[in-house]
């Protein structure tokens, strides 16, 4: 784990650092900084690490980098920085000519910088840097799988670490009795090994082990082989999830060919704040009482006809009616990929219970981002859009207040559901929330019949914005404003010349003159009657 130099470089911090040669290395990885204060201090370096050196070492013996470049040490950095203007004047041309025939960065920086102001600037990008990779969001996109949220968070993050650090990952629910891997590769070592699950964490065979950190429980074991000692070994990281002193499962990571470096110990330790996150926001959701309607609904989502026995089974263990009748509505976060709602749940759900629509529904989430809101369909009841829109625009209000990135848009199907149908009511509002966007993006709730007749054809999103996309270039023009309310008339008169300019109130010259005017302006062939159904029920949705 580390970052590319050419990145380090790229900080403002390093604006003033300049690459005189080697620059086909600058996308090497640094892990670490090394200070350079002898003529034959490289032959310790390891690899990985940025060499600082004030010149002094340089300036005493002129030929100990072309030692240490013979020697096999010095292409082991990632590259070396000397200070402007201490020893050196100027860098003598065969030093240049080295690192530049070995591809290895060196850098000139500036006499004022402190070697203890570079080495903490590195700590904090490579830091900053396992964050990033780290930072672990669904797919925007909601997808009806069969994957929980628990297991989609805890896939991702395992396999996050795997392809950070190159070592596999495992981690075992001990509630669920549940073992999630980061890939096969974990499995296929522990089968070389002859290990089983529960031997990461209580080993059957003769081990060693030490504590790494002992606030965290955090253990290397490391298994011995008494019959063939010089044999091939294994060991691996142990870390515990606990909460509330409960041990809810174990975090393994595999170290079947290398022990974990310095920077791979701070990526664990990221990926466990991860792990323990996603285990605390489902207590957070246990403790309001909502994870079990939550996981219903999930499973109501995916269920097959031969599960229906079953579906119904649960529906009763959570006090559900599967004869109940409910309208779906869908709430998504869409303006900000990297703000999570779920990450706010606390604070959601108290908007959710402090608001009108408490009263009548119940949520759930479906991923990151997304959830629906099943509200009771009173028998005999009839709700109109504008009531929808009130109740939930209350709710938006008092969510954006608690959760200051949050901004929540509304797909509502009006049609009555029971949970048996609630594939279909979700994929509906599905579709009411793409299209709703597309044909009225200034607003951010829709029902199903805004669609009108764009809710029984199949369209894609882009190309319906494709198609839309023109005719609003031309509104920003005012002067196009009339001619386009024109060219709607017209069309809705069957292309009557007369009875256009009777309803518009203007000439008939006036109404051929604007017609034909749009005809050039879009290319128009109006003797195609389906291309002259298209763009009809395009005007339809431009605020004319």
């Amino acid at each position: 784990m580390g970052i590319a130099l050419y990145q380090l470089l790229a900080q403002e911090y390093f604006k003033d650092f300049h690459v005189i040669t080697g620059h086909k290395g600058l996308t090497k990885e640094v892990q670490g900084v090394a200070v350079m204060d002898a003529p034959d201090a490289l032959r310790w370096t390891k690899g990985k690490e940025l060499i600082m050196t004030s010149g002094y070492a340089l300036s005493k013996e002129p030929y100990c980098l072309e030692r240490s470049f013979q020697e096999g040490a010095a292409q082991l950095s990632t590259g070396l920085m000397i200070k402007r203007q201490r020893y050196l004047d100027t860098i003598p041309e065969h030093v240049i000519e080295l690192f530049d025939r070995y591809d290895v960065p060196l850098i000139s920086m500036p006499f004022e910088a402190a070697f203890m102001d570079v080495i903490n600037q590195v700590n904090v990008a490579v830091m900053n840097q396992a964050f990033r990779r780290f930072s672990i969001r669904n797919n925007s996109v909601l997808q009806l799988s069969n994957l929980s949220f628990k297991e989609r968070k805890i896939k991702k993050i395992l396999q996050a670490v795997e392809a950070e650090m190159k070592f596999p990952a495992f981690l075992y629910d001990i509630g669920e009795e549940r073992a999630y891997y980061s890939s096969a590769n974990f499995r296929r070592i522990s089968e070389s090994f002859h290990l089983r699950d529960e031997d990461y964490w209580n080993p059957s065979r003769e081990y060693s082990s030490h504590s790494l950190c002992e606030h965290m429980h955090m253990t290397r074991y490391r298994l011995i082989d008494p019959v063939n000692p010089d044999g091939p070994r294994i060991s691996w990281v142990l870390i515990p999830i606990i909460m509330n002193k409960v041990t809810q499962a174990y975090f393994v990571v595999m170290e079947s060919k290398d022990f974990l470096d310095y920077c791979d110990e701070y990526s664990i330790r990221i990926a466990f704040l991860e792990l323990q996150s996603v285990y605390e926001q489902i207590m957070v959701a246990q403790s309001i009482g909502n994870i079990g309607f939550e996981n219903f609904v999930l499973y109501a989502l995916n269920y097959d006809e031969k599960d229906q026995d079953r579906l119904i089974y649960q529906a009763s263990q959570h006090g559900i009616s599967m004869s109940k009748k409910y309208i779906c509505i869908m709430f998504a976060q869409t303006q900000d990929e990297t703000v999570s709602v779920r990450d706010e749940r606390k604070n959601f759900v108290r908007s959710f219970l402090d608001s009108a629509v408490s009263n009548f529904g119940r949520i759930a989430f479906l991923d990151e981002n997304r959830g629906i809101i099943l509200w009771d369909a009173q028998e005999g009841d009839k709700y109109d859009l504008e009531y929808f829109s009130r109740i939930l625009e209350e709710f938006r209000i008092k969510v954006k207040a608690k959760c200051k990135d949050v901004e929540l848009e509304f797909a509502v199907c009006r049609d009555e559901i029971n949970l048996l149908s609630l594939k279909d009511g979700v994929k509906k509002c599905q579709k009411v929330m793409a299209m709703g966007k597309k044909l009225f993006p200034q607003d951010h709730i829709w029902d199903y019949g805004m669609l009108g007749p764009y809710a029984w054809i199949d369209i894609q999103e882009d190309e319906l914005e494709a198609m839309l996309s023109e005719y609003r270039l031309l509104l920003q023009d005012e002067k196009n404003r009339e001619p386009l309310k024109t060219l709607k008339v017209y069309l809705e008169n069957n292309m009557n010349f007369s009875v256009t300019a009777e309803k518009m109130y203007v000439h008939i010259n006036t109404i051929r003159k604007r017609i034909d005017k749009m005809k050039e302006l879009l290319d128009l062939s109006l003797d195609d009657r389906i291309a002259r159904l298209k763009l009809e029920m395009l005007l339809q949705f431009l605020n004319l």
